[in-house]
């Protein structure tokens, strides 16, 4: 019940954030996403009819970065924030580079309950370095912890920071992730760029469209 009420109250503000957000549910095999916001909607094409109970992989396609994808990895199994820069497909195969910021949702026990997701288009405008500023204010406002009354209905789950994490002002992890590429965690091995190339292709087979667009 506190679980669910703490989306639904989040999820009424979020819909109007000009931003586009994603909530999966981490206690749920897949992580699958059970909630996106109308920009979400917008910037990718897809409706939430299409992707409701999906993991969110299906953004990927042949440009996807792998370091990107085992950043966001490493630090979703860490119960860390991700900030990290990544080529995204909309509906229509056209792709976007995509500055994620991903913040774990814990509850009070320690139970890993949810991910927020905020995509942030990046494009090159004047406006860029304004909207990077609403950003930064918009991801401060999110929340880290789900307060509950119940007891844990779950394992709990250790938040794994490393001291450089913990350190780094907000301003300038989505400075670096905008500027640099990702780098994966020491000694995994990457998959190449053909492991992501079908992910995007597979959803349309998957929601009934014939084939999208060209990615650029």
């Amino acid at each position: 019940a506190d679980c669910g009420g703490f989306l639904l109250t989040f999820c009424s503000v979020a819909e109007y954030f000009p931003a586009c957000i994603v909530v999966s549910d981490m206690a749920m095999a897949g992580n699958p996403m059970v909630y996106v916001n109308r920009q979400f909607c917008k910037v990718t094409g897809y409706s939430r009819e299409e992707v409701a109970g999906l993991n969110c992989r299906f953004l990927q396609g042949p440009r996807t970065e792998p370091a990107a994808v085992a950043h966001i990895q490493d630090t979703l199994r860490r119960g860390v924030d991700c900030f990290v820069r990544i080529t995204n497909y909309r509906k229509d195969g056209s792709s976007f580079i995509n500055l994620l910021s991903l913040r774990p949702v814990h509850d009070s026990n320690g139970v890993y309950r949810f991910c927020i997701g905020v995509q942030f288009e990046v494009t090159r405008d004047t406006n860029l370095k304004a909207r990077l500023a609403k950003l930064d204010k918009l991801i401060k406002l999110l929340p880290s912890t789900l307060e509950v009354s119940s007891a844990a209905s779950g394992d709990a789950h250790g938040v794994e920071a490393t001291g450089e994490e913990t350190a780094t002002e907000l301003a300038t992890k989505l400075q670096s992730a905008l500027e640099g590429a990702a780098e994966a965690p020491g000694g995994q091995v990457l998959q190449g760029s053909d492991y992501f190339a079908d992910n995007h292709e597979t959803m349309l087979q998957e929601i009934g469209v014939a084939g999208g667009a060209a990615a650029t």
